[in-house]
C-alpha cells in the first residue's frame, strides 16, 4: 500500500507519510488560554506529540471546548449550538496549518485563545509574492509546502486538491459575522479569529439588551437560563440543564433563586405551564 501511495524512498518513508502516520516526539502542537488580550497571564497551556491528525483533532478540540457557544430553539425536537466562531473555518485552519507548515522547523504549530481572539499559527512562511487576498479574492492556484502530504490528505478527505481553503475560512467567517485576519509573519503564519464580545449568550441576543441594569447583576449561568427562557418559555429543568451542562439539581436551584429575586415567574402547571420573565419595574411580564 505504501509503494502504491509512493510515499517510499527504498525501505525508508517519506517524511509526510512519517509525520502523517507514524507522529514523532518532535511533533507538536503547543495550546494556550490567556487572561487578556497578550501573551502574560495563562489560563491553561498544554502540549500534546503524536502524528498529524490526531494533533489536528487535539487542536479542534481544545478550541471548541473553550470557546463560548449558544443554544437557539427554532420550534424543532433539537436545539441549535452556534460557536462563536464557525468550527469549520477553525477546522480548515487547522488542517491547513499542519499541510503548509515547515517541517525542518523546530517551532511548534500553536492554537492560543485570548480574551478578544483566536489565533492558530503555522511556522511556514507564505509563498514570497504572494498575499492571502491572491487567493481569496483572485484567481492564484493553489502553492503546495508539502504535495505529498497534501496529496494523503486528500485522499483522507481532511482537505481539497484546489487551493480554496482561504477563500472557505473567510465565506464562512463572512457568513457568522465574525472577523477573520491574516498575518503574514517572517518565519509563519498565522490566521486570527475574532471573538464577539463577552455579553455573547446562549440565545444568541445578549439579554442586556432587555435589561441593563438586572444583566449586570446576574452571573454567566442566570444570564443563560434567562436568555433560554426568553427562546423556549415552556423549557424544562432536563433541558436547560443539558444547556449549561449543569445538573438538574443545580438548575432547580438557579430557577428557585431567579424567582425569589422576582426576576422569573411560573405561569399554569409544573407539567403544562411555562415561564416568565418579569421586568424589573415588576409591572409587565416578558414571555
Amino acid at each position: 500500500m505504501l509503494i502504491l501511495l509512493c510515499v517510499t524512498d527504498g525501505e525508508y518513508l517519506y517524511i509526510a507519510a512519517y509525520v502523517l502516520f507514524c507522529g514523532s516526539p518532535m511533533l507538536e502542537v503547543q495550546m494556550a488560554i490567556f487572561a487578556g488580550t497578550e501573551r502574560l497571564t495563562f489560563n491553561d497551556i498544554a502540549r500534546e506529540n503524536g502524528s498529524v491528525l490526531s494533533l489536528a483533532q487535539t487542536a479542534e478540540t481544545y478550541v471548541r471546548n473553550y470557546i463560548r457557544w449558544r443554544v437557539e430553539f427554532d420550534g424543532s425536537l433539537q436545539r441549535k449550538e452556534i460557536p462563536e466562531i464557525p468550527m469549520d473555518a477553525v477546522r480548515e485552519t487547522i488542517i491547513n496549518s499542519f499541510c503548509h507548515r515547515d517541517f525542518r522547523s523546530s517551532q511548534n504549530n500553536e492554537v492560543t485563545i485570548y480574551k478578544d481572539r483566536v489565533e492558530i499559527y503555522n511556522p511556514g512562511i507564505f509563498p514570497e509574492g504572494l498575499t492571502p487576498q491572491d487567493f481569496i479574492k483572485g484567481s492564484e492556484r493553489s502553492i503546495q509546502r508539502n504535495p505529498i502530504l497534501a496529496q494523503l490528505m486528500y485522499y483522507s478527505r481532511d482537505i481539497e486538491h484546489f487551493g480554496t481553503g482561504l477563500k472557505r475560512i473567510t465565506r464562512e467567517c463572512d457568513e457568522a459575522g465574525v472577523k477573520v485576519e491574516f498575518q503574514m509573519l517572517k518565519k509563519g503564519f498565522v490566521v486570527v479569529f475574532y471573538r464577539p464580545d463577552e455579553d455573547y449568550s446562549a440565545s444568541g441576543k445578549n439579554f442586556k439588551e432587555t435589561n441593563d441594569s438586572l444583566n449586570d447583576s446576574l452571573n454567566d449561568v442566570e444570564q443563560t437560563l434567562l436568555a433560554l427562557i426568553k427562546d423556549k418559555p415552556a423549557i424544562t429543568w432536563d433541558e436547560a440543564a443539558q444547556s449549561v451542562s449543569k445538573s438538574r439539581s443545580t438548575v432547580q436551584r438557579y430557577f428557585n433563586g431567579l424567582k425569589d429575586k422576582n426576576i422569573i415567574r411560573r405561569v399554569g402547571s409544573k407539567k403544562d405551564g411555562h415561564w416568565e420573565i418579569i421586568v424589573s419595574d415588576g409591572k409587565e411580564p416578558r414571555s
